[in-house]
Protein backbone atom coordinates (compact mmCIF):
# COMPACT_ATOMS: atom_id res chain seq x y z
CA UNK A 1 0.00 0.00 0.00
CA UNK A 2 1.18 3.52 -0.81
CA UNK A 3 1.93 5.85 2.08
CA UNK A 4 -0.29 8.93 2.09
CA UNK A 5 1.17 10.73 5.10
CA UNK A 6 2.10 13.50 2.69
CA UNK A 7 -1.24 15.24 2.29
CA UNK A 8 -0.03 17.02 -0.83
CA UNK A 9 -0.08 13.71 -2.74
CA UNK A 10 -3.31 13.74 -4.72
CA UNK A 11 -5.19 10.45 -4.97
CA UNK A 12 -7.72 9.58 -7.63
CA UNK A 13 -11.36 9.77 -6.63
CA UNK A 14 -11.85 6.00 -6.44
CA UNK A 15 -8.84 5.71 -4.14
CA UNK A 16 -10.18 8.54 -1.99
CA UNK A 17 -13.56 6.80 -1.80
CA UNK A 18 -11.87 3.53 -0.78
CA UNK A 19 -9.90 5.41 1.87
CA UNK A 20 -13.08 6.97 3.24
CA UNK A 21 -14.71 3.55 3.48
CA UNK A 22 -11.62 2.18 5.23
CA UNK A 23 -11.51 5.13 7.64
CA UNK A 24 -15.16 4.64 8.58
CA UNK A 25 -14.64 0.92 9.15
CA UNK A 26 -11.55 1.40 11.30
CA UNK A 27 -13.09 4.17 13.41
CA UNK A 28 -16.39 2.35 13.90
CA UNK A 29 -17.05 1.82 17.62
CA UNK A 30 -14.53 4.52 18.58
CA UNK A 31 -14.98 8.14 19.61
CA UNK A 32 -13.56 9.30 16.29
CA UNK A 33 -16.41 7.69 14.33
CA UNK A 34 -18.89 10.49 15.00
CA UNK A 35 -16.33 13.13 14.03
CA UNK A 36 -15.54 11.27 10.80
CA UNK A 37 -19.23 11.00 9.94
CA UNK A 38 -19.67 14.74 10.39
CA UNK A 39 -16.66 15.42 8.19
CA UNK A 40 -17.97 13.03 5.55
CA UNK A 41 -21.31 14.81 5.56
CA UNK A 42 -19.62 18.19 5.25
CA UNK A 43 -17.19 17.20 2.51
CA UNK A 44 -19.32 14.83 0.41
CA UNK A 45 -23.01 14.64 1.26
CA UNK A 46 -23.58 18.39 1.31
CA UNK A 47 -21.74 18.86 -2.00
CA UNK A 48 -24.33 18.00 -4.64
CA UNK A 49 -21.81 17.31 -7.42
CA UNK A 50 -19.43 15.17 -5.38
CA UNK A 51 -22.35 13.27 -3.87
CA UNK A 52 -23.39 12.40 -7.42
CA UNK A 53 -19.86 11.29 -8.34
CA UNK A 54 -19.74 9.18 -5.18
CA UNK A 55 -23.09 7.66 -6.17
CA UNK A 56 -21.97 6.93 -9.74
CA UNK A 57 -18.80 5.17 -8.54
CA UNK A 58 -21.08 2.93 -6.48
CA UNK A 59 -23.38 2.35 -9.42
CA UNK A 60 -20.51 1.33 -11.70
CA UNK A 61 -19.20 -1.20 -9.18
CA UNK A 62 -22.38 -3.23 -8.64
CA UNK A 63 -24.09 -6.13 -10.38
CA UNK A 64 -27.14 -4.62 -12.07
CA UNK A 65 -28.28 -7.18 -14.67
CA UNK A 66 -27.97 -4.59 -17.44
CA UNK A 67 -28.55 -5.85 -20.98
CA UNK A 68 -25.89 -5.64 -23.71
CA UNK A 69 -28.13 -3.17 -25.55
CA UNK A 70 -27.84 -0.47 -22.89
CA UNK A 71 -24.69 -1.21 -20.90
CA UNK A 72 -22.37 0.66 -23.30
CA UNK A 73 -24.44 3.86 -23.16
CA UNK A 74 -24.88 3.50 -19.42
CA UNK A 75 -21.14 3.25 -18.76
CA UNK A 76 -20.27 6.06 -21.16
CA UNK A 77 -22.85 8.43 -19.69
CA UNK A 78 -21.72 7.70 -16.13
CA UNK A 79 -18.03 8.13 -16.98
CA UNK A 80 -18.61 11.42 -18.80
CA UNK A 81 -20.67 12.76 -15.91
CA UNK A 82 -17.94 11.79 -13.43
CA UNK A 83 -15.26 13.45 -15.57
CA UNK A 84 -17.27 16.68 -15.78
CA UNK A 85 -17.78 16.74 -12.01
CA UNK A 86 -14.16 16.02 -11.11
CA UNK A 87 -12.95 18.68 -13.54
CA UNK A 88 -14.92 21.38 -11.72
CA UNK A 89 -14.41 20.15 -8.14
CA UNK A 90 -10.62 19.82 -8.03
CA UNK A 91 -10.18 22.12 -5.02
CA UNK A 92 -12.84 20.34 -2.98
CA UNK A 93 -11.43 16.92 -3.85
CA UNK A 94 -8.03 18.02 -2.57
CA UNK A 95 -9.68 19.04 0.70
CA UNK A 96 -11.31 15.62 1.01
CA UNK A 97 -8.00 13.91 0.26
CA UNK A 98 -6.32 15.94 3.01
CA UNK A 99 -9.10 15.16 5.48
CA UNK A 100 -9.05 11.39 4.98
CA UNK A 101 -5.22 11.40 4.97
CA UNK A 102 -5.29 12.64 8.55
CA UNK A 103 -6.98 9.44 9.69
CA UNK A 104 -5.02 6.87 7.65
CA UNK A 105 -1.31 6.13 7.51
CA UNK A 106 -1.57 4.28 4.21
CA UNK A 107 -3.86 4.03 1.24
CA UNK A 108 -6.37 1.22 1.54
CA UNK A 109 -6.91 -1.24 -1.31
CA UNK A 110 -8.57 0.65 -4.15
CA UNK A 111 -11.93 -1.00 -4.81
CA UNK A 112 -12.54 1.20 -7.86
CA UNK A 113 -9.33 0.73 -9.88
CA UNK A 114 -11.12 -0.02 -13.14
CA UNK A 115 -13.30 3.09 -12.85
CA UNK A 116 -10.32 5.29 -11.96
CA UNK A 117 -8.40 3.97 -14.95
CA UNK A 118 -11.23 4.83 -17.35
CA UNK A 119 -11.93 8.22 -15.76
CA UNK A 120 -8.36 9.50 -15.50
CA UNK A 121 -6.71 8.14 -18.67
CA UNK A 122 -7.29 10.15 -21.83
CA UNK A 123 -4.12 9.30 -23.75
CA UNK A 124 -4.24 6.87 -26.67
CA UNK A 125 -1.10 5.30 -25.21
CA UNK A 126 -3.27 3.78 -22.48
CA UNK A 127 -6.14 2.86 -24.78
CA UNK A 128 -5.75 -0.90 -24.41
CA UNK A 129 -5.75 -0.67 -20.62
CA UNK A 130 -8.74 1.67 -20.61
CA UNK A 131 -10.76 -0.62 -22.89
CA UNK A 132 -9.91 -3.64 -20.74
CA UNK A 133 -11.04 -1.83 -17.58
CA UNK A 134 -14.21 -0.60 -19.29
CA UNK A 135 -15.01 -4.15 -20.33
CA UNK A 136 -14.53 -5.28 -16.72
CA UNK A 137 -17.05 -2.67 -15.62
CA UNK A 138 -19.56 -3.68 -18.28
CA UNK A 139 -19.17 -7.35 -17.42
CA UNK A 140 -19.91 -6.65 -13.75
CA UNK A 141 -22.94 -4.49 -14.58
CA UNK A 142 -24.30 -7.30 -16.74
CA UNK A 143 -24.16 -9.88 -13.95
CA UNK A 144 -27.32 -10.75 -12.03
CA UNK A 145 -28.10 -8.71 -8.94
CA UNK A 146 -27.54 -10.28 -5.55
CA UNK A 147 -30.28 -9.86 -2.96
CA UNK A 148 -28.76 -8.87 0.37
CA UNK A 149 -30.81 -9.83 3.39
CA UNK A 150 -30.21 -9.56 7.13
CA UNK A 151 -30.99 -12.80 8.91
CA UNK A 152 -32.00 -12.69 12.56
CA UNK A 153 -30.72 -15.32 14.99
CA UNK A 154 -32.99 -16.15 17.94
CA UNK A 155 -29.96 -17.27 19.92
CA UNK A 156 -28.46 -13.77 20.06
CA UNK A 157 -29.82 -11.60 22.94
CA UNK A 158 -30.48 -8.40 20.99
CA UNK A 159 -32.26 -5.44 22.50
CA UNK A 160 -35.91 -5.06 21.50
CA UNK A 161 -35.11 -1.85 19.68
CA UNK A 162 -32.48 -3.45 17.50
CA UNK A 163 -34.73 -6.41 16.74
CA UNK A 164 -37.53 -4.13 15.61
CA UNK A 165 -35.14 -2.03 13.54
CA UNK A 166 -33.53 -4.93 11.69
CA UNK A 167 -36.88 -6.64 11.12
CA UNK A 168 -38.17 -3.42 9.62
CA UNK A 169 -35.11 -3.22 7.38
CA UNK A 170 -35.95 -6.70 6.06
CA UNK A 171 -39.63 -5.98 5.42
CA UNK A 172 -40.84 -6.82 1.92
CA UNK A 173 -42.86 -4.34 -0.09
CA UNK A 174 -45.83 -6.66 -0.26
CA UNK A 175 -46.39 -6.24 3.48
CA UNK A 176 -46.26 -2.45 3.73
CA UNK A 177 -49.18 -0.36 4.93
CA UNK A 178 -51.02 2.37 3.06
CA UNK A 179 -49.07 4.96 5.03
CA UNK A 180 -45.80 3.35 3.97
CA UNK A 181 -46.99 3.33 0.37
CA UNK A 182 -47.53 7.09 0.58
CA UNK A 183 -43.94 7.48 1.77
CA UNK A 184 -42.76 5.36 -1.15
CA UNK A 185 -44.69 7.58 -3.54
CA UNK A 186 -42.78 10.59 -2.19
CA UNK A 187 -39.48 8.76 -2.63
CA UNK A 188 -40.35 7.95 -6.23
CA UNK A 189 -40.42 11.66 -7.02
CA UNK A 190 -36.71 12.04 -6.15
CA UNK A 191 -34.24 12.80 -8.92
CA UNK A 192 -31.11 10.68 -9.38
CA UNK A 193 -28.97 13.22 -7.52
CA UNK A 194 -31.52 13.60 -4.72
CA UNK A 195 -31.72 9.82 -4.36
CA UNK A 196 -27.93 9.55 -4.03
CA UNK A 197 -27.84 12.31 -1.43
CA UNK A 198 -30.72 10.82 0.56
CA UNK A 199 -29.13 7.35 0.65
CA UNK A 200 -25.70 8.59 1.69
CA UNK A 201 -27.25 10.84 4.36
CA UNK A 202 -29.55 8.11 5.68
CA UNK A 203 -26.66 5.63 5.83
CA UNK A 204 -24.58 8.08 7.86
CA UNK A 205 -27.41 8.64 10.35
CA UNK A 206 -28.09 4.91 10.75
CA UNK A 207 -24.39 4.10 11.17
CA UNK A 208 -24.03 6.82 13.80
CA UNK A 209 -27.04 5.51 15.73
CA UNK A 210 -25.78 1.93 15.59
CA UNK A 211 -22.40 3.14 16.80
CA UNK A 212 -24.13 4.69 19.81
CA UNK A 213 -25.77 1.34 20.54
CA UNK A 214 -22.38 -0.33 20.67
CA UNK A 215 -21.00 2.33 23.00
CA UNK A 216 -23.97 1.85 25.33
CA UNK A 217 -23.51 -1.92 25.67
CA UNK A 218 -20.76 -4.36 26.61
CA UNK A 219 -22.62 -7.31 25.10
CA UNK A 220 -20.21 -8.94 22.63
CA UNK A 221 -23.04 -10.78 20.86
CA UNK A 222 -24.85 -7.50 20.38
CA UNK A 223 -21.67 -5.92 19.00
CA UNK A 224 -21.28 -8.78 16.55
CA UNK A 225 -24.88 -8.51 15.37
CA UNK A 226 -24.67 -4.75 14.94
CA UNK A 227 -21.47 -5.14 12.94
CA UNK A 228 -23.26 -7.64 10.69
CA UNK A 229 -26.07 -5.16 10.21
CA UNK A 230 -23.56 -2.43 9.33
CA UNK A 231 -21.94 -4.73 6.79
CA UNK A 232 -25.25 -5.51 5.11
CA UNK A 233 -26.19 -1.82 5.02
CA UNK A 234 -22.92 -0.98 3.29
CA UNK A 235 -23.52 -3.77 0.78
CA UNK A 236 -27.05 -2.68 -0.07
CA UNK A 237 -27.44 -1.21 -3.55
CA UNK A 238 -28.30 2.40 -4.20
CA UNK A 239 -31.96 2.20 -5.12
CA UNK A 240 -35.38 3.35 -3.99
CA UNK A 241 -35.87 0.01 -2.25
CA UNK A 242 -32.71 0.47 -0.20
CA UNK A 243 -33.60 4.06 0.63
CA UNK A 244 -37.04 3.07 1.88
CA UNK A 245 -35.62 0.32 4.08
CA UNK A 246 -32.89 2.63 5.40
CA UNK A 247 -35.52 5.22 6.32
CA UNK A 248 -37.48 2.59 8.23
CA UNK A 249 -34.35 1.43 10.02
CA UNK A 250 -33.49 5.03 10.83
CA UNK A 251 -36.93 5.61 12.40
CA UNK A 252 -36.73 2.29 14.28
CA UNK A 253 -33.48 3.24 15.96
Amino acid sequence: MTNIYNKNVMNKFGQIKSNIESLMTKSYGKNSFKTNMKSFKNHVIENEKLAEAYFLYDELSKKKSLSKEIVDDYVNECIETIKDILATEDKKIKEINMWVSEGLKNNSVNNYTDIDTVVYNNSVRNLEEVLECKNNIKKLLGENKEDVKINESVNIPLSSMLKIATNTFNKEYGDISEEDKKELKALLSLSKTELAEEIVNSKSIVLEKLNEKINESNDEDLHEKVNQTISHINESEISLTSLYKLKQLEHGL
